[in-house]
């Protein structure tokens, strides 16, 4: 944790938590030539050293001003805050503190401290806190996400992140960097409750956003991706800033996803695989933090909008095949159809012309039969209904070939000789 900080030479200047006796007996010695003061009251400061605070400034006789006295009563509320996080979590709010130290030197209209300190009348404390011409930042650094504590995590995170934002504050969220749950065959990310709840929303997601909307009318969008969705929302792209440490450097992971289901399990559609920027770039000031890269963004488009376009020439393709394949097989099958047709009138002729039940072989539909009995015994339409109402159901429309057996058997002559012969059948 950083120590209370002093001035000199009209900077804010901070001490080590720890030192050597002969480091602080200089230090002390430095005091007394009257060199520190307060950065609130400007009384001077004197040096002290012990096991629970480490090396820390005081006021003489420790009488701390109203100022001090405030700012130390958020600093233990801060601690209190921060109980949680890993030892990496102060690491990682220094570095960004010293990175955003030297922005701000350059860039004069930027105001950089921590948050507890520039907000000590706050119930919630972000880590770091920036202003900027037209916005103010609250910089938060979680560590330590884990399923075990996610869903109590997510809780107070969520409560921190709505107070920034009822602050007029927007928040910045950085996750220490662990296993990601991510579905590579799926196009897929779990999120944890705690990262659902801190995901940004930027320029670049924005840009996204349009992107999909413009295409996700598709049907088949997300199987171009073999996504398994349930959107059934509004297209709303967020990002998840990653923080670690390399062996060279911090670096910051950018991932992008389609948020999606809002129920446990957190599956979110991943955009692409993510990428690493330094950490001085994503603190890049435009409005502000950069916390992207531009020219990886738009290639990444490019990629996401190609294999879209691919998918649906693969979709049109495969379309056009089936159709093809469709056509010759109705081709096929009308030829087959043809092909019986002529064969079943080739019989039928050759029924009418031998009176032979040898050469019945086809069974004959009811149509066929009525056919063969307007040829062979003049069967009218009044007969037909006769023959359909009264005799058909009980000798069955299967077996219309038993009814030109009788009538080849018998040589009936009209529809009477044919009822003589059918009722003999059915007593």
């Amino acid at each position: 944790m950083r120590e209370a900080l002093h001035v000199i030479d009209n900077e804010l200047v901070n001490l080590p938590y720890s030192a050597t006796t002969d480091e602080v007996a200089n230090l002390k010695k430095l005091a007394k030539k009257e060199i520190y003061q307060c950065p609130y009251c400007q009384a001077k400061l004197i040096v002290k050293h012990g096991e629970e605070r480490g090396l820390y400034f005081s006021h003489q006789h420790s009488e701390a001003c109203e100022e001090s006295r405030i700012i130390d009563r958020a600093e233990k509320r801060y601690i209190k805050q921060i109980e949680r996080e890993s030892k990496l979590h102060t690491v990682l709010v220094d570095i960004i503190l010293d990175e955003l130290e030297i922005k701000s030197k350059i860039n004069k209209e930027m105001y950089v401290s921590l948050g507890y300190r520039e907000k000590n009348d706050w119930k919630e404390y972000p880590d770091i806190y920036v202003k900027l011409p037209m916005k103010e930042l609250a910089i938060s650094i979680i560590t330590n996400v884990n399923p075990t504590d996610d869903s109590k995590l997510a809780q107070q995170i969520k409560k921190r992140h709505e107070y920034f934002l009822n602050k007029g504050v927007e928040p910045v969220w950085f996750i220490e960097k662990k296993e990601q749950a991510i579905e590579k065959e799926k196009n897929s990310i779990i999120l944890w409750d705690a990262e659902l709840s801190i995901a940004s929303k930027t320029k670049e997601d924005t840009k996204w956003d349009i992107l999909i909307s413009n295409e996700i009318d598709d049907e088949d969008f997300f199987n171009y991706f073999n996504y398994p969705t349930t959107f059934t929302h509004d297209v709303d792209v967020k990002s998840l800033y990653y923080i670690f440490n390399t062996d060279e450097k911090i670096v910051v992971r950018v991932q992008r996803f389609l948020k999606d289901r809002i129920m446990k399990p957190f599956r979110a559609f991943l955009l692409n695989e993510g990428y690493e920027i330094p950490f001085a770039d994503a603190l890049a000031i435009e409005d502000g933090f950069m916390l992207s890269n531009s020219e990886i963004e738009e290639e990444y488009r490019k990629v996401f909008q190609d294999k879209i376009n691919q998918k649906r020439d693969e979709k049109a393709e495969q379309q056009r095949h089936e159709e093809e394949t469709r056509k010759k097989r109705l081709e096929q099958e009308e030829k087959e159809r043809k092909r019986n047709t002529e064969e079943r009138e080739m019989i039928l002729n050759n029924l009418l012309q031998q009176n032979a039940i040898d050469k019945i072989r086809i069974e004959l539909t009811y149509n066929e039969l009525k056919r063969l009995l307007k040829e062979k015994i003049s069967l009218t339409q009044k007969e037909q209904m006769e023959l359909w109402t009264k005799f058909m159901p009980k000798i069955g429309l299967k077996n219309s070939n038993i009814v030109w057996e009788i009538v080849l058997n018998n040589n009936c002559k009209n529809f009477s000789d044919l009822k003589v012969h059918l009722e003999k059948m059915l007593l």
